[in-house]
């Protein structure tokens, strides 16, 4: 597999859109920033000559530049910890985001992390969502999909989303309990809700949102589908195939394939029986019990069921699938390949949280929480655009190339790159060829036979000591209680 020559200058431009001042200083013009001075100066009314000043951001050694560029090398970096980070600085690599002259290893006198600490904590949350908004547009238009247009582009242009949600865990500080509120038996960690949707071609995240573990999955779909853009194919499991969900996506112009659950198969079917390979419209009509979004009309949705009956190895799987895209866009064999993607969600789910080590945020407050998470993606995204430029394509239903063994590559790149930024654009399209070459060349092994399909069971953390049940302050009393009596 050899990357092609057309997706140098693309790369190229990815990591000038992501850390060139060009770009933040359009962000600064158009949500700017107020000064963080310690004594504000005192507003004069403008003259005739002198146009009203605009507030800016005060440069510190850790400016928006430097603290982006840190932050995603903080989830790629194997030491995520804030001393790591700060050993990078002053080992100079970060010296080429900097002016020459102004190397930022000789500004840098400490090995304390407080003040990487205070940068991240600065960081406006919506400069992080305008570099991941960026992203994701040019990774769109990087696999050759419209993300959005007026009318309704060709279906081998629309972009597909695997719909997915999860989990993440967080200390319980009082902050973080105010705004995630820890799961039912659980007092020392608080839980965030996230929904995801991971682009079907090359497995960046696309759109993503999160909040409360109170909050549904279905819910928090909803605000995911206002904020994307319209004609988007969503493709989720029996957890997102309901008529809520189904009913958004018509109202904001988007499609969905959607795997059901037998009884709403049934129920859908009025009572007729399904063959396999029967591909029947109908018109999905809201029970009483289904909840809708403020402002979608509790309509009948018009759509397609279908069923087929497939073979995975010695067993048979009954798949029920509602899709609103008609039978001239679609086949029914094309969903079914379609949907067959949605398990690699689950597979993306786990390189985010064990190579982008988000399973657990050590935070102490909602805003830094929210931070860390789309930093994550953020990183995540930026490896699967390397990938996809390098040749993988998981449209074929397997992966070729090693997650993993990516980040290491482009880890090791960027250490380069940011001590040479300034000095490598005459031979940026021979760094970025050599690049590409060398993920191209981190395949995964090939498996003679399938793995066996495992139960999704967790065991308990063996541990000598006995489980916590109910809060801290309760167990010590017990505790207090049984040393007096004994």
């Amino acid at each position: 597999m050899n990357s092609s020559q057309p997706a140098l200058k693309p790369v190229f431009k990815l990591f000038l859109l992501l850390f060139s001042d060009r770009w933040i200083r359009q962000w600064q013009r158009q949500r700017p920033g107020p000064k963080a001075s310690c004594k504000p100066k005192r507003q004069q009314a403008p003259g005739p000559r002198q146009p009203a000043s605009r507030p800016g951001w005060y440069e510190r050694i850790f400016s928006l530049r430097v603290t982006l560029w840190f932050l995603i090398f903080q989830r790629l970096s194997f030491d995520i910890s804030l001393a790591g980070v700060v050993r990078s600085l002053r080992n100079g690599e970060a010296d080429g985001l900097c002016p020459r002259g102004r190397k930022l290893s000789k500004r840098v006198k400490s090995n304390s992390t407080s003040a990487y600490n205070q940068a991240r904590q600065r960081l406006p949350l919506e400069f992080l969502l305008g570099a991941w908004a960026q992203l994701s547009q040019w990774i769109v238009q990087l696999v050759g999909c419209m993300e959005s247009s007026r009318t309704k582009p060709p279906l081998a242009q629309r972009v597909r989303q695997l719909l997915d949600g999860s989990t993440l865990a967080l200390l319980a500080t009082a902050a973080l309990r105010r705004a995630f509120r820890p799961a039912r038996g659980q007092t020392d960690w608080c839980l965030m809700r996230i929904v995801v949707g991971f682009c079907a071609r090359s497995g960046a995240v696309l759109n993503a949102v999160e909040g409360a573990i109170t909050q549904s999955e279905q819910r928090l779909t909803w605000g995911l589908m206002a904020a994307a853009a319209p004609f988007i194919i969503w493709i989720g499991d029996r957890n997102f195939g309901i008529w809520s969900v189904v009913a958004h996506a018509v109202r904001y112009r988007q499609d969905v394939v959607v795997r059901m659950t037998r009884a709403r198969a049934n129920k859908l079917a009025a009572g007729r029986p399904l063959v396999c390979g029967e591909d029947r419209p109908v018109r999905w009509q809201p029970s009483r019990h289904d909840q809708g979004a403020q402002g979608t009309e509790r309509t009948a949705t018009a759509g397609r069921l279908i069923y087929v009956r497939l073979k995975r190895g010695h067993h048979w799987i009954d798949l029920w699938l509602f899709t609103t895209l008609s039978s001239q866009e679609a086949t029914v064999q094309l969903l079914v390949q379609w949907y067959g993607q949605r398990w690699q969600a689950e597979l993306h789910f786990r390189s985010i949280k064990t190579q982008m080590r988000l399973s657990q945020l050590d935070v102490c407050t909602p805003e830094m929480a929210r931070k860390e998470f789309y930093a994550a993606l953020l990183a995540y995204s930026l490896v699967r655009a390397i990938l996809w430029a390098a040749g993988e394509r998981l449209e074929s239903g397997r992966q070729i190339l090693s997650f993993s063994d990516a980040r290491r590559v482009l880890l090791d790149w960027l250490e380069t790159w940011g001590r040479q930024m300034g000095r490598i654009s005459a031979r940026a399209p021979q760094w970025i060829k050599t690049l590409l070459a060398e993920v191209a060349r981190q395949r995964l092994p090939k498996r003679k036979k399938l793995r066996r399909s495992q139960i999704r069971m967790v065991r308990r953390r063996a541990s000598k000591w006995p489980i916590l049940k109910g809060s801290r302050a309760a167990a010590e009393k017990r505790l207090a209680i049984n040393s007096k009596s004994s």
